[in-house]
């Protein structure tokens, strides 16, 4: 006989682990992104999909300007450190920061204000 999975609670988890209309969610979520992607193909995590969708619609509904993008995919995405991501962007490592900083906010209040509605 098969395991018996509890899809609401587990979905739950990740909610609680990583709420998008919080800002610490979002960036939890981004540092954790090669972990939740890898969960999604080697474990068929379903609700790692549903989440990533979620992050990926915030993203674009966020409307996140070129540096911003930029900043987020080298840090998150290629997994470089904000110093690196600085000396490739030609930009000060605060700066890099700053882009990030400001990217997750906006993000935040996307799904702050879906949540609100």
């Amino acid at each position: 006989m098969g395991k018996v999975i509890d899809l609401a609670t587990k979905q739950k988890r990740l909610d609680d682990a990583y709420p998008l209309e919080q800002e610490y969610g979002i960036y939890a979520l981004l540092t954790q992104l090669h972990h939740i992607r890898e969960g999604r193909f080697l474990r068929g995590d379903y609700d790692a999909s549903v989440l990533l969708l979620d992050l990926a619609r915030l993203i674009e509904e966020a409307r996140l300007n070129r540096r911003q993008m930029q900043a987020m995919q080298l840090v998150f995405v290629r997994d470089w450190t904000q110093k690196d991501a600085a000396h490739w962007m030609n930009i000060s490592q605060q700066a890099v920061s700053n882009h990030i900083r400001t990217a997750i906010q906006r993000i935040a209040q996307v799904n702050e204000r879906e949540e609100a509605a």
